[in-house]
């Protein structure tokens, strides 16, 4: 996360939920049952182009007079030998474009006097590619379909930037330049070969005196979404929250952790989700006290509790939903008390979710009321406000229990201003993901307690009034749950 420390870490997602189409869902309805697998529950739907030119105009509003922004695109990546990752385009570069060509670069001029602001250098038509891959937009297509002003093919980008027009003149997009803002899409080796085209600029007076980051000002756009962005999160929230009651319902002592992983990635694939938000976790018995366990190759046994850590991305907009249930059935006494404990957190956050708050108290509601809950089982003993103070807790959770989605499930943006929180406003989306992880032979802790890993996590929008929950479609409550997963999809 960008910004200040944070007051507790956050939930992070490894290194491989940055790979694009490592969890791809093509052979996943395949294997699941067929009443889990079945037509589709919502009508397919994608982002307006207005979006993106609206993501356009705030972005050039934000450029310093007499500056350029460069952004490049995600390249393709090799999984293996000669195959390709599912291709994902950069979250930044797709805000802007909703192109998801790879390689494109997109150029943006606030003071552009000959009117063209916004300029996309794509992939050329190429008739023997396109028999492989589909067709290309071209640079046609960028104008015509992605509204760029201008469109040229990616070959012509580095001549564009400056060139020698006699007489010591220069003309180019980088003429004259005084503020380079610049992302390079993740791409090293795109940005060293850029970088030394700068230093070759700079050498002949042309290259711009600054270069700043790009995301500085997109991270902070992103934070407050649209109404169009909110739809697609909507969808992502409302697809994974049902595809969480296709996998309770495949849970049963003797499957495997693979089995209800399945189901639900391919519930979500049957409703139009090219890929999941990042690696699903389906964490069963002693695997659910991982905070990110993601095997998922255990099989399920009597009296496990499952921890399903799963959310969709739709239309490049994510979710991220946790549900943790009973493989059987049946909570046990114990695994109903902690799950109860992390479940009153969890509202105790909610509630406070409204314009004004800042994340810190949403973070004090839920440590209370975790601390409260613990001291009552036992789990911790003292006083509350001592114990909150002295973050005892800690000794349970291990995580924050809220950060920034949209476009990547953990959303950049900053969570402190200065040295104060930051404030909610309408439109930021965050999660709540309280939870309580007792492995065994904990120092201290009773056996009974072993091995009862319980986290609750759901996908909310900031409103004027306070908050929408997108993804509580998936039950919560304890009766709820219980019956979710005793209504059992057959094999």
């Amino acid at each position: 996360m960008r910004g200040s420390p944070l007051p507790f870490p956050r939930l992070r997602r490894p290194l491989s939920a940055a790979l694009p189409g490592l969890f791809t869902l093509g052979l996943m309805a395949a294997i699941l049952p067929a009443s889990a697998a079945g037509a589709a529950d919502f009508a397919p739907t994608t982002a307006p182009r207005e979006m993106f030119k609206a993501h356009r105009e705030r972005f050039l509003s934000k450029l310093a007079l007499g500056s350029v922004a460069i952004l490049h695109g995600a390249p393709l990546r090799m999984m293996s030998n000669d195959t390709e990752y599912l291709y994902r385009q950069d979250s930044d570069f797709y805000y802007l474009t909703g192109l998801e060509d790879p390689d494109a670069i997109a150029l943006f001029r606030p003071g552009a006097p000959d009117g063209k602001r916004y300029i996309l250098f794509v992939r050329a038509r190429d008739p023997r590619a396109e028999a492989w891959q589909g067709p290309r937009p071209g640079p046609e297509g960028a104008v015509a379909t992605f509204g760029a002003d201008a469109a040229f093919p990616i070959t012509e980008f580095q001549d564009s930037l400056a060139r020698s027009e006699g007489r010591g003149a220069i003309a180019g997009y980088l003429a004259g330049v005084d503020t380079l803002y610049l992302w390079d899409g993740g791409d090293e080796k795109w940005s060293n070969r850029f970088r030394e085209t700068l230093t070759t600029l700079r050498g002949h007076g042309a290259g711009p005196a600054t270069v700043t980051d790009a995301r500085e000002i997109l991270h902070e756009l992103r934070v407050v979404k649209d109404a169009d962005e909110l739809a697609l999160l909507r969808r992502a929230s409302e697809i994974s929250a049902r595809a969480h009651i296709v996998a309770m319902g495949v849970a049963a002592p003797g499957r495997y952790e693979f089995e209800v992983q399945h189901a639900l990635d391919g519930a979500c694939g049957s409703n139009g989700v090219r890929r999941m938000a990042y690696p699903s976790i389906a964490a069963s018995g002693p695997n659910s006290v991982f905070l990110h366990w993601d095997r998922n190759d255990r099989q399920l046994a009597d009296g496990d509790l499952l921890l399903n850590d799963s959310g969709a991305e739709y239309g490049y907009y994510a979710a991220d939903v946790t549900r943790t249930y009973p493989v059987n059935g049946r909570f046990t006494t114990e695994q109903r008390a902690v799950y109860e404990v992390v479940l009153a957190a969890q509202k105790a956050a909610i509630a406070r979710i409204r314009p004004g708050v800042t994340h810190d108290e949403i973070e004090q509601a839920s440590a209370r009321a975790q601390t409260e809950g613990l001291v009552r089982l036992g789990l911790l003993s003292g006083d509350v406000d001592r114990l909150v103070g002295e973050r005892a807790y800690f000794k349970f959770t291990k995580h924050g229990i809220s950060h920034w989605v949209g476009m990547d499930v953990h959303d950049p943006g900053r969570y402190r201003v200065g040295s104060a929180s930051r404030t909610l406003a309408p439109g930021m989306v965050l999660t709540i993901e309280p939870g309580i992880y007792i492995p065994a032979d904990m120092a201290g802790v009773d056996r009974k307690w072993w091995n009862i890993g319980v986290r609750i996590e759901d996908t909310l929008a900031v409103t004027a009034g306070g908050s929408e929950c997108l993804s509580c479609g998936a039950p919560r409550e304890v009766a709820d749950v219980e019956k979710a997963v005793r209504k059992r999809v057959e094999r």
